[in-house]
């Protein structure tokens, strides 16, 4: 099997693994789904009709079969392919495509998110919630009422429906940061938070292109955007977005890509506030500051600034917290769970979901061929990038096969799954040149 072969091969894995599982009931869902996939598929394959008349088939087979068939498919398919080609034609594709995932990803998220916004737009009642988000939520109202952080934690805690008690541990009471950020924004309404999310997500689709773009040169740079727009697509309608580990993700992710293209002062602050929002990333921050002191010193202070200020955040967290729990003596006891390769597959299936093809585990598959991935980039462009991106997600698979808490904390995913599958379509650059950009 030849080298092009294979390329096609994996190519073709990857589009038609990437497509997006419309919302439920949501015919113009399912036509921007179509359309991207008909669309990326145009940019990445170009002229190659062969395979683009397979890949459509075949996706429009599978589609069919699985959910059953509509027309609407049709109508997607060729709307986005005709958007391709006109983009070619005036030759603006090489610029406006990641705007194009955009704008789509902006619109099935508002289009998707009515119930959402409705109930961001409220100021929860008392018994009305019964999960983290809605306590996140209900203390970002509480706060918006000029009170303290921990108090309004407590607050929001003792109103949840039928669990009228505040956590006993340290690691259940969540960091202010990202409470104070939200206080920050204009006017005192759930809304303008989850505006703020979407400008993040955003931002992490026009990050995952820059990242193929780099790696993979532009014909192929909308693949990383393509693949994650699922994975943000459930979080754009869902209260879920609400947790901490969807707005410590992003920032992560940007501090990775903007250390790797040497703008270390933005990289510094990307960190800083990626672990003082949410202290897991401790694990791959503390790894990249050791592996830069056996490389490059003049870096170790991208990752000890962070680390001070979020040591500083963290023991003045849990001195404030000693008035209300016994935080000093919670320390030292984190989650612990029984079975780490069924967690970590809890982990890896969170928000696959929003993929068709979920059944057949795609991020196993995307998590695997990031690693190659990182191989094309020890191979071809930088190795201390490679160890880099390396040390961004995969130790989070290692420990979590001793940390976590199942079934609770399967969206512990969000904090490793993004970044591999971002990085998955870098296989290719194992079977094909990586064209200039």
């Amino acid at each position: 099997m030849t080298r092009t072969v294979l390329y096609h091969f994996f190519l073709a894995i990857l589009l038609i693994l990437g497509l997006l599982n419309p919302a439920s009931g949501s015919l113009i869902d399912l036509f921007i789904g179509f359309f991207i996939f008909s669309f990326v598929s145009y940019v990445v394959l170009q002229h190659e009709r062969l395979v683009i008349s397979l890949a459509f088939t075949i996706a429009w087979i599978i589609f069919s079969v699985t959910k059953g068939f509509e027309l609407t498919i049709i109508y997607g398919s060729l709307a986005g392919l005709a958007t391709a080609i006109l983009l070619e034609k005036y030759k603006s594709m090489k610029k406006a495509v990641v705007f194009v995932l955009i704008f789509l990803y902006l619109t099935s998220s508002w289009l998707n998110s009515e119930n959402l916004r409705l109930v961001l737009t409220q100021d929860l009642s008392k018994f009305a919630y019964n999960n983290d988000p809605g306590v996140f939520l209900k203390t970002y109202y509480f706060m918006g009422q000029k009170l303290d952080y921990y108090d309004s934690y407590k607050m929001a805690f003792l109103n949840r429906f039928e669990m009228q008690v505040i956590p006993k541990d340290v690691w259940s009471w969540r960091l202010p940061t990202l409470f104070v950020i939200w206080q920050l924004m204009p006017g005192k309404n759930g809304l303008y938070i989850y505006y703020l999310f979407l400008l993040l997500a955003s931002l992490v689709l026009y990050t995952a292109y820059n990242i193929g773009k780099k790696y993979l040169g532009v014909s192929l740079a909308i693949l990383p955007a393509y693949l994650i727009f699922p994975y943000l697509h459930f979080a754009a309608r869902d209260q879920m977005f609400l947790i901490t580990e969807w707005w410590s993700m992003p920032l992560f992710v940007f501090g990775v890509y903007l250390l790797t293209t040497r703008k270390f002062f933005w990289a510094t602050l990307m960190f800083s506030l990626t672990l003082m929002i949410r202290e897991l990333y401790i694990l791959p921050i503390v790894l990249m500051l050791i592996y830069s002191f056996f490389t490059r010193r003049k870096i170790a202070s991208v990752f000890i600034i962070p680390i001070f200020a979020f040591l500083v955040l963290f023991f003045s967290h849990v001195y404030r917290l000693s008035f209300y729990i016994d935080s000093w003596g919670t320390i030292f006891s984190p989650r612990i769970v029984s079975d780490g390769l069924f967690f970590i597959q809890q982990t890896l299936a969170f928000g696959s979901w929003e993929y068709l093809l979920f059944q057949l585990r795609p991020f196993l598959f995307f998590f695997f061929a990031s690693i190659l991935g990182c191989l094309y980039i020890l191979r071809s462009t930088n190795w201390e990038e490679s160890i880099l991106w390396i040390l961004a997600y995969l130790p989070f698979t290692l420990a979590f096969l001793r940390f976590g808490q199942t079934p609770f904390n399967d969206y512990w995913g969000i904090v490793y799954v993004p970044i591999a599958i971002i990085l998955a379509p870098l296989l290719l650059g194992l079977f094909k040149q990586r064209p200039k950009v």
